[in-house]
């Protein structure tokens, strides 16, 4: 069967729970980087918390029917979800909760395109949408001319590497480009692993190595602890010599979360959580900080106002999620704008 034809398929409960603990991660982060601390394995989560979405990604990318309405599709799940909360998050809500008292970054009405290409996002994560849309579209290229060559996987394999290696040296270089290219030309490289294992192996699927499980979990984490290459892709920046181990270890992060979900299946709250990722990736920001001013009230030490935010802001989710999924679903991914 072709890997164009396009069938509704039951989804996989682990890959939304490797889904899940990767955004609780994200969550987690912008608080300590909020409240000016860190965490003791901050980066070793760091090696893998955004390329496991790249991969993912790249893992059910389809090319639908043709270049057109692949570019619509993309439009309705990316792009208008960005330009949404980009504006709302940026500038909306932060100068309404400004009015009130809450100190949140914003953006002048006037700022809103510059910042745009300027690649400066009060809103937190929002920038992922849109670097995923430009690596959708630069694969969607590569994988249309790779199909001219006999070694069609290979050919895609290695313009993909080429890819990441341009965004490498324009990193190494300090050449920004606008509006995240060369982060998305950083991170295809995960997002095409993600393609040719899913359709070439049994990683994703029950498998005689899944007994080996936990020694597997356990041996991925401890090398990429050991190695913690560091890397910031909204930035695209390379440190020390993480150009180097950023894709290997990187990856294998992504295979021991893959695998310790698979091994957990469910864990219903993350789950749920991994299933409408997107609505926490795009909002988490606004609402810790909105908990923050009411946390500020009370006379509480760091570690326990960051732990108490962090968990009144994943629980939110479960009101904010069902009520986002009911009335805004065209902002969400959840319905389309284009039809």
């Amino acid at each position: 069967m072709s890997d164009n034809t396009i069938i509704k398929k039951p989804r996989i409960e682990y890959i939304d729970l490797a889904k899940g603990i990767c955004i609780t991660l994200v969550v987690c982060f912008h608080l300590t980087l909020f409240y000016d601390t860190s965490l003791l394995f901050d980066d070793f989560f760091n090696a893998f918390r955004m390329p496991l979405f790249f991969f993912l990604s790249g893992c059910f990318f389809k090319v639908y029917e043709g270049f057109g309405g692949f570019v619509k599709r993309k439009i309705n799940k990316l792009l208008i979800p960005f330009a949404f909360f980009f504006v709302v998050c940026s500038f909306l809500i932060p100068n309404i909760l400004a009015h009130y008292g809450v100190n949140i970054r914003y953006l002048p009405m006037s700022e809103m395109c510059s910042a745009f290409l300027d690649e400066y996002y009060p809103s937190g994560q929002v920038w992922f949408l849109l670097c995923l849309f430009e690596i959708n579209i630069f694969f969607y290229i590569i994988y249309l001319f790779s199909g001219i060559f006999e070694k069609r996987t290979l050919v895609l394999v290695m313009i993909s590497l080429l890819f990441g290696l341009c965004g490498i040296i324009l990193s190494l270089k300090g050449i920004d480009l606008p509006a995240n290219l060369d982060s998305a030309l950083s991170a295809l490289p995960f997002f095409a692993a993600g393609y040719v294992i899913f359709r070439h192996s049994d990683i994703l699927k029950s498998n005689r190595f899944d007994r080996y499980l936990p020694l597997m979990i356990i041996g991925a984490f401890v090398l990429v602890y050991l190695v913690s290459p560091n890397v910031s892709f909204l930035q695209n920046q390379f440190y020390g010599y993480s150009w180097l181990t950023s894709y290997p270890f990187g990856t294998l992060g992504v295979f021991g979360v893959i695998w310790l979900s698979k091994l957990l299946k469910r864990l219903p709250i993350l789950t749920y959580y991994g299933r409408y990722s997107i609505i926490l990736l795009v909002t988490h920001d606004t609402v810790f900080h909105f908990i923050a001013a009411v946390l500020n009230h009370f006379e509480l030490s760091l570690m326990a106002e960051l732990s108490l935010n962090l968990l009144l802001t994943m629980a939110s989710y479960l009101v904010i999620i069902p009520f986002m999924r009911k009335f805004m679903p065209h902002v969400t991914a959840q319905k389309d704008v284009l039809l």
